[in-house]
């Protein structure tokens, strides 16, 4: 199981929207992580009837930037 960040593309109908979203998830695997964002990014699209979103990249975050936010910051 790791942290994966997605970027997704929204689309309306099928022609783009320039807008994107960043997604931090856990999954097993890149597939896995771009299919759960996915889910996510539908469920907050503005227009669900005729917006979805799709993955543009998947990549995996390193185990100690996942943990530096993870951790609270000293005052």
């Amino acid at each position: 199981m790791g942290l994966y960040e997605v970027l997704l593309g929204i689309d309306h109908a099928a022609r783009d929207t320039k807008r994107r979203l960043t997604v931090r998830v856990l999954a097993e695997d890149r597939l896995t992580a771009a299919i759960v964002a996915e889910r996510i990014g539908d469920s907050q699209v503005r227009e669900p009837r005729v917006e979805y979103t799709h993955a543009l990249t998947v990549r995996r975050v390193k185990p100690r930037a996942a943990l530096a936010m993870e951790l609270p910051l000293a005052a």
